[in-house]
């Protein structure tokens, strides 16, 4: 079982946040500096609502991570064990 901390779920929001803001185009009448405090303001005060997002994205991100370490030391071991490999009929 996967353990994400507290730390990185909130970094994580915080991100997933922040993106959308910026993608949605909020506050579009302001200076590039301003709309950034307003911005990072409001992933201050709203990041916990993606909390939930960013713990099912970590963990799906570390399954997906798992499954690939998986496969891959499983094809290491055929190859050392030359299983799956034809003899070649040279000699």
């Amino acid at each position: 079982m996967a353990s994400i901390g507290p730390d990185q779920v909130e970094a994580e929001a915080r991100g997933l946040l922040k993106e959308a803001i910026e993608r949605s185009g909020w506050y579009p009448i302001l200076s590039d500096v301003e709309r950034d405090k307003r911005i990072e303001r409001d992933v201050e005060r709203y990041w916990h609502v993606m909390a939930p997002e960013a713990a099912q994205r970590l963990l799906d991100c570390f399954e997906a991570c798992s499954r690939v370490a998986c496969h891959r030391a499983g094809r290491a071991q055929d190859v050392g064990s030359g299983t799956g490999l034809e003899p070649s009929g040279r000699g």
